[in-house]
C-alpha cells in the first residue's frame, strides 16, 4: 500500500465517500458543508497552500482513503481529515495503515518527533485505530465545539517517536 498526493481528478471519489453531513462533519469539522463540493476542497486548498492532502491505495492502486498533513508552527504536524472512503473496507486494519503511511510521510517531510491529531471524543472507533498506530490521548486537552447549537468534545492525541527506532511494519 501507499500514499499519493490528492489530485482534483480525486474529488469525484471524496464525494462519493461523503454520505451525509454528520459523516462529513466528524472527518471535516466545520470547514466544508453538506453535500460536498469541488469548489469548497479547492478554496480550502488555496487559502491553505501549505496544508497537503493525500490518498491512500491499495496494491492494485485503487484509492481507499483521504487525509491531510497540516505543518505547524510548533514542528508538530497534525493529521487532519482521515477517511476510510468505502464502507466496505472499514474495520479490516486499513484506517492504521493508512495513519502509518501518513506519519511516515510527516517524519519524511519535517523530521518531527511529534505528531497530533483531533478526534471527536465520541468516535472510539478512529480512537482505538490511532491508538493501534501508537497515538496516545493527552491528558485534559479536550475542548469544546458548538455547531448549530449542538455540543461536541474533542480531544487531542499525540505520537512521539524514537526516530532510532521508528519504521513502519
Amino acid at each position: 500500500m501507499h500514499l499519493r498526493k490528492y489530485q482534483p481528478t480525486d474529488f469525484a471519489l471524496l464525494a462519493q465517500w461523503v454520505t451525509s453531513p454528520a459523516l462529513l462533519f466528524q472527518f471535516a469539522g466545520t470547514d466544508f458543508t453538506y453535500p460536498l463540493i469541488q469548489k469548497q476542497v479547492d478554496s480550502y486548498q488555496a487559502t491553505h497552500p501549505d496544508r497537503l492532502f493525500y490518498m491512500a491505495c491499495l496494491p492494485n492502486n485503487e484509492p481507499f482513503a483521504f487525509g491531510e498533513i497540516i505543518p505547524q508552527d510548533n514542528n508538530v504536524p497534525r493529521l487532519g481529515r482521515l477517511l476510510v472512503g468505502d464502507t466496505a473496507k472499514r474495520g479490516k486494519g486499513l484506517g492504521a495503515i493508512f495513519v502509518q503511511l501518513l506519519v511516515d510521510e510527516c517524519v519524511k517531510l519535517y523530521n518531527c518527533s511529534f505528531i497530533e491529531l483531533y478526534v471527536l471524543t465520541t468516535n472510539a472507533q478512529a480512537i482505538r485505530c490511532y491508538q493501534k498506530v501508537g497515538f496516545r490521548l493527552v491528558a485534559d486537552s479536550h475542548f469544546q465545539l458548538v455547531v448549530n447549537g449542538e455540543s461536541f468534545l474533542i480531544d487531542k492525541m499525540l505520537l512521539q517517536m524514537d526516530h532510532n527506532s521508528w519504521h513502519l511494519p
